[in-house]
């Protein structure tokens, strides 16, 4: 893949200095205005036109309390530099994936849209707009802030994405209810395998047989499917990797005919029979946050990073512990796999560009977009550090957002259960994990689109059940394996495995 490389871009940056919202993370304003320096700049986003913005991400509820306020504060800030009106449009998380998939297919007059490891596809598809050369003008403060990350989101020599600031490294583990641990005596340092895991569910599940013990980390997607990351780096969505620690080499692989997916599944099935799993696991719409916060479960296995205590404490309104498993590897798909995109719908995406510059780089746009108002939905309450007002917690407060959706939470306040050093925490997180050594490669999907999409057909038919322990995996891994191979899986790895070796001889 052809390495970005950001000629011009301290120019830029002086440029475009409002766009960058330069200030403290305390939020005190000291941004300036577009100069006549940039009067190219200005007149397209200074035009005196009310574009409305309309910015679409996934979020627990599509109607929080405070989102009108929300984006009133957000549209006032972006005024200084752009002409427009903020609307915040969020999606449940059980109906995120298909409504979006709709919007940009139908072209849908929307501006901004947050992509979850589809951006290639939506790519190839001519569903969003190629970026490369606006975001050095509309968008320099991103570029200087996000660099060294945006270098994994190119498609071939485009750019068509935005990456989100979080744990660009990836592992599993439980995590799960604090009080619960602490009411059995568990140290959660003692736990460092999945039979560690086995064995505290069963204490779990004799203590409190009320409870369901497991929930799944995302809505239909399930109960285990989280445990397998940090195996691969996967260069297809849930299709094709190759081992991220490197112990095969550039050697492509279908995840599914493998080792590690089949004690995944042999797992999922031993569990499920043990009684861990909430029922009805594959078809639930209800988040892994609302059975935390109803106190009917003891947690689920998820990804874990350095904020992962905070976000779920936060939006799930109870203190939880989180226990890490797996190993902790980076990919290129570790980074690309979150990216907010400008659909080919908009019809100012110069603005939205210079929209997401401001959301990216001012400290005052991100704390409002991830903690709400201040005052009413956080408050100060040290320098640098947020905090709940006094009566709201994470059940009554009128806006959350989780960190990894927020586009580069560095730039605002961290949270009070948050360590002082929680970004440092997250700078080591992704810089010292193990490296894949396919990081930086990008697979072009587009030889294989037929089989892509008779694959994905087999993967919603298989996976969630597999990964729920609703099959013995013995009899239904095989013939889960048969029919991805009759649907075209072995010519997406051979094609990865052609890209794959082109792409290593030019290393």
């Amino acid at each position: 893949m052809r390495r970005k490389v950001i000629a011009g871009l301290l120019s830029a940056a002086m440029i475009m200095t409002a766009l960058s919202g330069c200030q403290g993370a305390g939020g005190n304003d000291t941004s300036t205005s577009v100069g006549s320096s940039a009067e190219g700049t200005e007149s397209v986003l200074k035009d005196g036109k009310d574009n409305v913005i309309t910015i679409v991400f996934p979020g627990n509820s599509s109607t929080p309390g405070s989102i009108e306020e929300v984006e009133a504060a957000l549209t006032e800030l972006a005024r200084e530099t752009v002409d427009c009106t903020i609307d915040l449009n969020i999606l449940e998380w059980g109906v995120y994936a298909e409504q979006t998939n709709l919007m940009l297919s139908s072209g849908e007059d929307v501006d901004i849209v947050f992509n979850m490891g589809t951006v290639q596809s939506a790519a190839n598809s001519g569903q969003i707009l190629d970026i490369t050369e606006m975001v050095d003008t509309y968008a320099p403060g991103i570029m200087e802030e996000m660099s060294d990350y945006i270098d994994a989101c190119y498609v071939g020599d485009a750019l068509y994405g935005l990456p989100s600031y979080r744990e660009f490294a990836t592992c599993a583990g439980l995590v799960c209810r604090t009080d619960i641990l602490e009411e059995l005596n568990v140290d959660p340092n003692s736990i460092t395998t999945w039979k560690d895991v086995d064995e505290l569910l069963i204490k779990v599940q004799q203590a409190h047989p009320e409870l369901d013990v497991l929930v799944p980390a995302n809505v239909g997607g399930g109960m285990l499917e989280m445990a397998f990351n940090g195996v691969f780096d996967v260069l297809q969505t849930e299709m094709v990797g190759v081992y991220a620690d490197g112990s095969h080499g550039l050697t492509a692989y279908n995840l599914y005919d493998t080792d590690e997916f089949m004690e995944i599944a042999q797992m999922a099935y031993d569990w499920n029979q043990k009684g861990y799993f909430i029922a009805d696991s594959t078809t639930i719409t209800d988040t892994r946050q609302t059975f935390l916060q109803a106190g009917s479960c003891f947690g689920y296995i998820g990804l874990i990073h350095p904020g992962t205590r905070t976000q779920e404490s936060i939006n799930a309104g109870c203190d939880v512990t989180t226990i890490q498993i797996t190993d902790r590897t980076r990919g290129t798909t570790n980074v690309s796999f979150s990216q907010y995109t400008i659909p080919l719908g908009s019809d100012a995406p110069e603005k939205a560009m210079a929209v997401l510059n401001m959301i990216y780089t001012n400290p005052d746009a991100q704390n409002l977009f991830h903690y709400g108002i201040e005052g009413k939905d956080y408050e100060v309450i040290r320098d640098g550090v947020a905090g709940y007002p006094e009566g709201v917690d994470g059940t009554n407060a009128g806006w959350t957002n989780e960190v990894w959706l927020t586009g580069n939470a560095p730039a605002g306040l961290s949270w009070e259960t948050d360590p002082d050093d929680i970004w440092e925490q997250y700078a080591d997180f992704n810089d010292n994990a193990t490296v894949s050594p396919a990081y930086g490669f990008t697979f072009d999907s587009s030889n294989v689109r037929t089989e892509i999409t008779a694959v994905q057909n087999v993967l919603d038919k298989y996976t969630a059940m597999i990964y729920s322990g609703l099959a013995d995996p013995e009899e239904a891994v095989a013939q889960f394996n048969d029919e991805l191979n009759a649907a075209g899986m072995e010519k997406i790895v051979d094609e990865a495995q052609i890209q794959l070796d082109a792409w290593s001889a030019q290393q």
